[in-house]
């Protein structure tokens, strides 16, 4: 919703969730990606959100889009709006992950109950497991 707010009404803040997206998603997002397929029980698909499969030297392109951003024909105050914007951007994914962080727990506890709960019998098809669902 504010991508789409922003977009209208002060499209220059884009840049910081371009930033926000790229810069962050290239480093820890990758780690949150792993949280979120464990969190939403995710086998195949749902976080190619953060797959980057064109870009082969993350750190070069990392380099290179803070230069780009770095030579944005932008003024102080301009600067300052959209490190505002950034800092906003970080926030609500951080929202975000605190929720799925709760999921996650449960995934992590029903897991553990499972492997410390599952019947081991000989030739037995049955499973018996919880899930998250």
């Amino acid at each position: 919703n504010r991508i789409r707010e922003i977009a209208t009404t002060e499209p220059e803040l884009l840049v910081a969730h371009s930033y926000t997206r790229y810069l962050g998603d290239l480093s820890g997002g990758q780690i949150l990606k792993k949280i979120a397929e464990k969190a939403m029980n995710l086998e195949t698909g749902g976080t190619a959100f953060y797959d980057f499969k064109d870009i082969t030297d993350e750190k070069a392109y990392k380099n290179h889009y803070r230069q780009t951003l770095d030579e944005l024909p932008v003024d102080q105050a301009m600067a300052d709006r959209i490190v505002t914007e950034a800092n906003a951007a970080f926030g609500m994914n951080m929202k975000m992950f605190q929720e799925l962080e709760g999921n996650l727990i449960k995934a992590i506890g029903i897991m553990l109950f499972n492997t410390l709960t599952r019947r081991r019998t000989t030739g037995s098809t049955e499973t018996g497991l919880a899930t998250a669902e």
